[in-house]
């Protein structure tokens, strides 16, 4: 990796939901790594947290993606600190994970998944824009997921937001190209994050409904298992240190048999084929 420094500068990097799972995790490496890190948290009690795990080149910010105050206020606290000087990094990590069956799923928890996840990370890089364009070799990196390639039942909102991500990542990286400003998707595959066991409480708001409760009920023991027995996050870190720090980063970074190779497999399944696989191993029902 590149040194943390350019010239005498510190590189500089902003990244969002900062408070815990892989944001809180590049949080305090890029602080070990000697980087000036803003980080910004949607929780003041995740803020206090990482205050107290980081030192001085850390400032953590106040930032609610889907509050477009929130968001330029976040922009113009870091605008302020850098002193007219430029952005290298914006790190769009901020996501949740809605659960739950399409048919049954109230329609407005679609609406906060897509707005966190694709609405949100839109809305912020717009407002980092400007600082980026002043550092050479700037780039934004997106926190993707092996979820933005392969489709599951009851993850449809994950998805759903992950597959644009993917979308919106190719048009920026093209947009952005004369700028020589980069743009990479990082595409992790499962990581032990508290994104799980919060994916499986939305479970608890849907509605009881006959046709799903079984399969559903299934789904949460999956669901918490997967917080536990995945990879550990500092998996996905090390893809964002690559993307922040590479001189030349790649387009995409992806770790793992499973987010490397399982994308790809699938474009050989049969749709058929994987739906009968898909619904085994992520429920264990008889298909």
């Amino acid at each position: 990796m590149a040194s943390p420094e350019q010239g005498q500068a510190l590189r500089t990097v902003v990244i969002t939901g900062a408070g815990s799972g892989i944001g809180a995790a590049t949080t305090i490496r890029l602080d070990e790594e000697g980087w000036r890190v803003f980080a910004c948290v949607h929780s003041a009690d995740d803020g206090a947290v990482i205050d107290r795990q980081t030192s001085e080149r850390v400032t953590v910010l106040p930032l609610d993606v889907t509050n477009a105050d929130s968001i330029k206020d976040a922009a113009a606290a870091v605008d302020l600190a850098l002193g007219g000087a430029g952005l290298h990094a914006l790190v769009d990590n901020a996501g949740i994970a809605v659960a739950g069956p399409l048919e049954t799923l109230p329609i407005d928890n679609l609406r906060v998944q897509l707005e966190v996840n694709v609405v949100g990370q839109v809305a912020t890089t717009q407002q980092f824009l400007p600082l980026l364009r002043r550092t050479t070799g700037s780039r934004v990196v997106f926190v993707g997921s092996i979820g933005g390639k392969i489709a599951t039942g009851f993850a449809g909102p994950y998805h759903a937001s992950k597959f644009a991500m993917e979308a919106i990542a190719d048009a920026w990286r093209q947009e952005l190209l004369p700028d020589g400003i980069s743009v990479v998707i990082v595409e992790p595959g499962p990581l032990a994050t508290p994104i799980w066991s919060k994916a499986a409480k939305t479970l608890d708001s849907l509605p009881p409904n006959a046709v799903y409760d079984e399969r559903l009920n299934t789904l949460r023991e999956v669901l918490r298992r997967r917080g536990k027995e995945s990879p550990s996050p500092q998996e996905g870190v090390d893809l964002i240190m690559h993307a922040v720090s590479a001189d030349r980063p790649h387009t995409r970074y992806a770790n793992g048999l499973t987010a490397t190779v399982l994308p790809k497999v699938r474009r050989m399944i049969p749709d058929r084929l994987f739906d009968r696989f898909a619904l085994r191993v992520t429920t264990k029902a008889d298909a």
